[in-house]
């Protein structure tokens, strides 16, 4: 049973490890294109048809020329977490610095979530009836050019207006949070009269490139959105032309491995849809490596009230759980902790396991690494009694094992004999062959949910420990997946050795074989992964030392009795015989 559970443990570990590349989800279909944008950036109800409103309205500003004519400025923006760069054309957002988080490339020191060049993210266009205001060619007037974040209320606020000789104006009001990366905007347009109207906010194109090749973060593009009870995850590459999102969407957003960036309307008045736009890919240098990274822009569409006034957040951040969870409407789900099928199973645990990491962290103000080092002993004191169990089950079964391939060669011949006469030493002996499996998998969820956690949680990437520079990556010197092969062979050493047990030729096989297939398999798994599960083993050694003293002296007493006698079959099995001759 031993051989056949470690075989079992590979086999299904290795399953779920390369699940994605062996048997991808289906992603959700995509909505079917609409033939004019203008028919998608109507407000709710359909397209406006141009009416003759009660009170004249004013003309509505065009541009004169190229939107770059226009003389521009900055505005920026910062605090602790966050250093934002308005441009004074269109209000538009031309830089996104998250000073917590190391960007691997891009030429930035930070993370940069406004892709290098981009002088159009977040920025705004007003649909009218069947006409089309393009903000992002009209200077804006802001209320300062440097704002420093802080405690003090009016150091949250930036304004910045744009209003013409006709009488066409409008002003947005920015509020900005010194601990939270969410920016709330209010809006207020002027001189539209009666006519109904959208705003259109456009996200893109893509994000900005500051992930380790390692992260593989060019997988994880994909365009994000909520309705209630429902998010869909487009991934970016399989967008062709454009295509249209239905009305009704909390949030949408664009995400890659670690951050995101959402326009939020809330439920009380949700987006009236979205368009995303396929754009050509980028090409970008990756270890002297020329990638094509795809890209797509998304335009979120908000109603207008009657009154000319509007109002969103936007969330410029990390995917931290923390953080989105306080953000509600479910944006902490925006990355899925394993595929759908397995969701239902792992999310509760990856929950759990996620506040005692955090909780573990913040409580005893330590790394991550000591942070894994604790939690990996801690679960091994918890399923203590379990393993102990399924140690003792095993080395019981383990003493029968003779008397079954006795019983075996016995009855060949006969295979109902020989089932009868397996259960009657099964009930003499306690034998259940189960015994020692169930305990021991006990921590296989726990390990899976882990994979997962590493995969895609943001306070592990960055977080050095010793000689690691990155826990979400893999261990530069492979000190890790060594100690973990080691430790393998330890457990198995000393519960062959100790025990007193005999060992098969099988037995001596996968000794050797099953700690090279884990190391093999861990080998360029993340490194905080890698540093749990060496971990677990080690403190596993103690525990399984105590376990193969009670098997030597269990097998010592055995001898002494003469060892386990087979029991005389069964007495139907007996009168079925004298019936027979």
């Amino acid at each position: 049973m031993e051989k056949r559970l470690l075989l079992a443990v590979v086999l299904m570990t290795a399953a779920i490890m390369f699940t994605n590349l062996l048997f991808p989800p289906p992603d959700p279909p995509a909505a079917e294109p609409e033939s004019e944008l203008a028919e998608v950036e109507s407000p709710p109800g359909g397209v406006v048809e141009p009416a003759a409103p009660p009170t004249p309205p004013v003309a509505l500003p065009r541009a004169a020329g190229a939107a770059e004519s226009v003389a521009t400025g900055s505005v920026v923006v910062e605090s602790g977490l966050y250093r934002y760069v308005f441009s004074t054309r269109g209000a538009a957002l031309i830089e996104a610095e998250l000073l917590e988080y190391t960007s691997y490339s891009g030429g930035f020191d930070y993370v940069q979530l406004v892709p290098q060049g981009t002088r159009d993210f977040l920025s705004h266009r007003l649909v009218v009836g069947s006409d089309t205001v393009d903000l992002r060619s009209l200077p804006f007037s802001p209320s300062a050019t440097r704002q420093t974040v802080g405690e003090d209320p009016e150091s949250r606020h930036l304004e910045m207006r744009y209003e013409d000789a006709a009488g066409f104006a409008i002003t947005l009001r920015y509020e900005f949070d010194p601990a939270q990366y969410l920016i709330s905007v209010e809006g207020t347009i002027e001189g539209l009269g009666d006519r109904e109207s959208a705003l259109l906010t456009t996200l893109g194109p893509g994000l900005g490139l500051h992930e380790h090749p390692d992260h593989r973060s060019e997988r994880e593009f994909a365009v994000v959105t909520r309705m209630p009870g429902s998010i869909d995850r487009m991934p970016f590459r399989d967008f062709e032309g454009r295509q249209v999102v239905d009305p009704g969407l909390t949030w949408a957003g664009l995400k890659d491995k670690y951050f995101l960036a959402a326009v939020i309307a809330g439920e009380e008045t949700p987006l009236a849809g979205a368009v995303v736009t396929d754009l050509p890919d980028r090409r970008h240098m990756v270890d002297d490596e020329e990638l094509e990274v795809p890209q797509v822009e998304l335009a979120t569409i908000l109603p207008v009230q009657p009154n000319g006034t509007f109002e969103f957040d936007a969330y410029l951040g990390p995917q931290d759980y923390g953080r989105l969870s306080s953000i509600g409407f479910d944006l902490q789900e925006v990355t899925p902790y394993g595929y759908r099928w397995l969701q239902p199973i792992i999310r509760p645990l990856a929950a759990a396991v996620l506040w005692v990491l955090n909780g573990l962290h913040d409580t005893l103000g330590i790394a991550y690494g000591w942070v894994l080092v604790i939690f990996g002993v801690m679960m091994r004191i918890v399923l203590w009694p379990l393993n102990a169990k399924a140690m003792r089950a095993q080395m019981k079964n383990m003493g029968v094992q003779p008397l079954l391939q006795e019983l075996r060669e016995k009855y060949k011949n006969d295979p109902q004999k020989q089932q009868e006469a397996m259960m009657v030493l099964y009930k003499e002996h306690g034998f259940n062959p189960l015994a020692g499996c169930l305990p021991m998998l006990v921590p296989f969820p726990v390990l899976i949910t882990l994979f997962f956690v590493f995969q895609n949680t943001i306070a592990f990437r960055g977080a050095d420990f010793l000689w690691l520079p990155d826990l979400s990556l893999h261990d530069p010197y492979y000190i890790l997946p060594i100690v973990l092969v080691v430790s393998m062979f330890a457990l198995q050493w000393v519960s062959a050795h100790l025990s007193g047990i005999e060992q098969n030729p099988q037995m001596k096989m996968m000794m050797y074989f099953m700690p090279i297939m884990m190391g093999v398999i861990f080998f360029m798994l993340p490194a905080g992964l890698n540093l749990y599960y060496a971990v677990t083993q080690v403190a596993s050694i103690p525990q399984q030392v105590l376990i193969a003293g009670e098997r030597r002296k269990a097998q010592e007493e055995l001898k002494k009795s003469g060892g386990p006698k087979l029991s005389k079959p069964p007495s139907g099995a007996k009168r079925k015989a004298k019936g027979r001759r």
